[in-house]
């Protein structure tokens, strides 16, 4: 699954905020109910939510925040 088959973003609804397709469920739940103990299962239970955009999105989550960590790492980095 793509990351856009797994969310929607729409400027005009929600405020443009992002959520998982075929909800209103802003996705920053997922990492807030995470942060709070809560299992990916019980999440995707109780939200009702495809567990593969769940899994996309933290995948797509985990790549940006490593690929900005590299870069940062990077500019940092004082020329050989």
């Amino acid at each position: 699954m793509t990351l856009e088959q797994a969310v929607w973003v729409d400027p005009d609804r929600m405020s443009g905020t992002p959520c998982f397709r075929g909800s209103r469920l802003p996705v920053q739940q997922l990492f807030d109910w995470l942060a709070d103990g809560v299992s990916l299962d019980e999440f995707v239970d109780d939200f009702r939510i495809d567990r593969r955009a769940a899994e996309t999105v933290l995948r797509a989550a985990g790549v940006d925040f490593c690929d900005r960590r590299a870069a940062r790492s990077a500019e940092q980095t004082p020329p050989a």
